[in-house]
């Protein structure tokens, strides 16, 4: 029980941590007027999914040195993709109402598809090489810098008053990497204690127990967005954490060490999280905003998912 308690801790620290990197971060940002939705696609997808990005050079680390990672790894993108468009966005459906525009579906509706389809596509041999994540930075990246030039952000930073940028910010950007580096390292090392000793695949731990804690800091951030009436900003943070984890996390980690693929999640879970996805962004497109008993059935369809992934 040892291991379960300090991997409750190490995810504990993910979510403390990348707390810490967002409250340094949005203070400096904020700042710059720019709209929520591409702050939420951005800034808050960047900052909610650093433990995501920790943890998987965390297991690409591990996996140079000899211990096989690729199962926890591929199965926490999985994971924790499927909670934060289902069990976050749900939660946060019935918090408030999430208004997206349609020319934001249309834009990161595509994205969102085609990051999970690209994953089945590098997967499809078994394997992720390390070209292929780099392939995946660099597609994310395309899509960045496509938002940033949309957005008129280097406009608007130019525009912005001069700001005193407080030493405290950078404090809490510092301390909340340092413990994200910490917590990672507890929270990967753990949950493999976790499939040796009770005997469960790697990609069901990290889709089931990693996946989900990981995308607590998400879930905790749209929720506060919500509750301040920016339901644009907690769209776009949900939204955006997928494609970013989906491209970006899983394409650093696969950078450094590649990563192989379960056949177990190229038959299921990876088209399952493709017709989820879709399935999401059509109950946008009928009122272009997700009303309560829309989040509803999105907890249900994620419990559904979950309870099929522990009887199988």
């Amino acid at each position: 029980m040892l291991e379960l308690m300090l991997l409750i801790l190490g995810l504990a620290g993910l979510w403390f941590g990348s707390k810490l990197v967002i409250t340094g971060a949005l203070s400096i940002v904020e700042h710059y007027k720019i709209s929520q939705m591409f702050i939420g696609l951005t800034v808050l997808a960047l900052g909610t999914d650093l433990p995501e990005v920790v943890v998987h050079i965390t297991g690409a680390i591990h996996r140079l040195g000899g211990v096989e990672t690729s199962g926890l790894i591929v199965g926490e993108t999985i994971g924790t993709c499927f909670g934060q468009i289902g069990l976050a966005l749900g939660i946060a459906g019935l918090s408030g109402i999430l208004i997206m525009t349609k020319r934001q579906l249309k834009r990161d509706g595509l994205a969102l598809l085609g990051s999970v389809a690209l994953i089945f596509l590098v997967g499809l041999d078994g394997h992720i090489s390390r070209t292929e994540g780099i392939v995946l930075i660099l597609i994310y990246l395309v899509y960045f810098l496509f938002l940033y030039r949309e957005e008129k952000v280097h406009e608007k930073i130019q525009r912005a008053p001069k700001k005193s940028i407080f030493w405290l910010d950078f404090f809490l950007l510092i301390v909340g990497f340092a413990l994200l580096i910490y917590s990672s390292n507890l929270t990967v090392g753990n949950a493999l204690l976790i499939s040796q000793r009770w005997g469960i695949t790697q990609s069901l731990v990290g889709i089931l127990i990693v996946g989900v804690g990981t995308s607590l800091p998400e879930l905790a951030t749209s929720l506060s967005a919500v509750k301040k009436g920016a339901g644009s900003l907690a769209v776009g943070n949900l939204i955006g954490s997928n494609i970013y984890d989906a491209l970006f996390a899983l394409g650093i980690g696969s950078a450094i060490s590649g990563f192989n693929v379960n056949k177990d999640l190229l038959r299921f879970d990876i088209p399952a999280l493709f017709v989820f996805s879709l399935v999401v962004l059509v109950l946008f497109k009928r009122k272009m905003r997700l009303e309560r008993k829309e989040a509803f059935l999105l907890i249900g369809i994620y419990a559904v998912y979950y309870i099929v992934k522990i009887v199988a």
